[in-house]
């Protein structure tokens, strides 16, 4: 159905992403496609959906051409793709004209395109916000709804590309259940999900991973795990099973587990919301936090987590002073809250880049603060983040990847020597690599006496990092509990993935373990 022969593709820039690559996917398979950051997997999708065309070789989708204009047309409705970040592809101003978008194109009959938007709506839990403005949802909400639009449309070709990015655990449970719907009513359905996570790539039966613009493996999930050297990347962590006879080559993930530190040091800074109140203006005078009480304090981690809409990014915004309460007051102990001294890394991170390059977007802070040594900063700034300053300084950030945006994102924060940092989901869209980079960041950070802030939905983010977890729901603050308590003891899985804490265990041998096997195994654990 899908048959890449000999495809090249390089950007404007020269930049070679695709190499040579031959592939064929038949009708009804169902793929995962892995890989490092900028490895090639979006762009493999742009071409199979005809966004982008192949610098030379040749590419057939179900016998179309996506480079010739008249086959790229009828592509639209055979390929439905589903991006990693849902502000790329929503166009219209509510929602449910976005997701009768696609049907309005393709002049499907109204009574037969209002029961398929009913009914999309229903699954996707957004009938409550048909007539809501797109751009007042949630990063989750947005990625439901990008789900729902493209889905409603029954494509014969679905590309998900990182679509549980932003999703709380129940609405990548719900992507799930959709696709697989879809098979149920179309069984020669073809799926492809580019993935960074394992336990997501092993759903599917068949496996691509791609290394440098070429395929280094195409085979069975199960093989290709077995047999994955751990010395060579395969963009995504390998699960337990396979690793538990490698706990040599483990040890080299383990980002180095640190002590909790004390609570209340006279030395610390604080940030602190006295009954802070808050509501958007859209006309409803609704009440997102009513009279809402935290205290943060520098040199220790705090994840905070909690459903979908639930105002997770907005206290964040709060704290960072880019937003002001309605009442109640932000205190600062201990530091003004002036320029840089705090500093917010996006769920979407091309939203803070504006200049042409890497190099120039990383030196900015330091430049603009007039810090002292700023190449020291900038070069600590490559080196903390991964970049190779050689081969990405003269790069224009919006010609990254989705987790190569991701990491310019930390060094351009970094750059500004903050005192609180505020990371909203950021390991969305970072391959395996990355996001052991970024614990031994925070674990660094936190080291120094940075406060950090980390939003997420993935339960093993949490579990690695936090000193504390902070549970937010319909505006209230659920419970504040030490990462011990929190993961023993309460059913986190309407908005937390569930995180590997035997593999914690094995990562961490000899170092400090908050939980022991025998806990975790108990039946205080099984019965939360």
């Amino acid at each position: 159905m899908i048959r890449f022969k000999d495809v090249t593709y390089a950007y404007p820039n020269s930049t070679t992403v695709l190499n040579n690559v031959d592939l064929h996917i038949g009708r009804g398979e169902r793929l995962a496609i892995v890989g490092d950051n900028g490895s090639g997997k979006t762009t493999l999708a742009l071409l199979i959906n005809g966004v982008l065309r192949v610098s030379s070789g040749s590419i057939s989708v179900d016998g179309l051409n996506p480079s010739r204009n008249e086959d790229n047309l009828k592509l639209k409705h055979k390929v439905g793709l589903v991006f990693q970040n849902p502000d790329n592809q929503l166009v219209s101003t509510t929602v449910e004209r976005e997701v009768a978008f696609s049907l309005e194109n393709m002049n499907v009959a109204f009574d037969d395109m209002q029961n398929r938007v009913d009914r999309m709506l229903d699954f996707f839990g957004l009938n409550k916000f048909r007539k809501k403005l797109t751009s007042d949802l949630s990063g989750g909400e947005k990625q439901r709804l990008a789900l729902a639009a493209v889905m409603v449309a029954e494509p014969d070709i679905l590309i998900l590309d990182e679509p549980g990015s932003y999703l709380d655990q129940t609405g990548k449970n719900l992507l799930n259940k959709a696709v697989d719907h879809l098979l149920a009513d179309k069984p020669g359905l073809t799926v492809l999900r580019i993935t960074q996570y394992s336990d997501e790539a092993a759903l599917y039966n068949r496996l691509l991973v791609f290394r440098d613009g070429q395929i280094a493996a195409d085979g069975n999930p199960d093989d290709i795990f077995r047999k994955a050297d751990r010395r060579e990347s395969i963009g995504v962590s390998i699960p337990l099973k396979y690793r538990i006879d490698r706990k040599s080559d483990t040890d080299a993930e383990s980002q180095g587990e640190y002590k909790t530190p004390e609570k209340g040091s006279s030395d610390r800074l604080a940030i602190e919301l006295d009954s802070v109140s808050f509501s958007y203006n859209d006309g409803n005078n609704n009440m997102l936090f009513d009279k809402l009480k935290l205290r943060l304090e520098s040199g220790r981690v705090y994840g905070l987590v909690g459903p979908s809409g639930s105002g997770k990014t907005t206290l964040v915004q709060l704290m960072a002073g880019l937003l002001k309460p309605d009442s109640g007051k932000v205190n600062y102990e201990g530091f003004e809250a002036e320029p840089g001294r705090m500093a917010v890394s996006f769920q979407q991170p091309e939203r803070q880049f504006f200049l042409d390059t890497v190099e120039a977007e990383i030196r900015f802070g330091a430049e603009n603060l007039e810090l002292p040594e700023i190449e020291s900063i900038t070069e600590r700034c490559y080196y903390l983040t991964g970049l190779d300053r050689e081969i990405y300084s003269g790069r224009n950030p919006f010609s990254l990847s989705g987790g190569e945006k991701r990491k310019l994102a930390f060094g351009t924060i970094l750059s500004l020597q903050p005192s609180f940092i505020f990371f909203d989901e950021p390991t969305c869209g970072l391959d395996w690599p990355g996001v052991i980079k970024f614990r031994r960041l925070v674990g660094q950070l936190r080291e120094g006496g940075i406060g950090i802030v980390i939003i997420s939905h993935f339960g093993d983010v949490i579990l690695n990092l936090a000193d504390e977890v902070i549970v937010l729901k319909n505006g209230r603050i659920d419970m504040i509990k030490s990462r011990e308590d929190f993961f023993m003891g309460y059913d986190y899985s309407e908005y937390l993935s569930t995180p590997d804490l035997l593999a914690y265990q094995l990562e961490n041998m000899g170092e400090v373990k908050y939980l022991s096997e025998a806990e975790l195994l108990s039946n205080k654990y099984d019965s939360r």
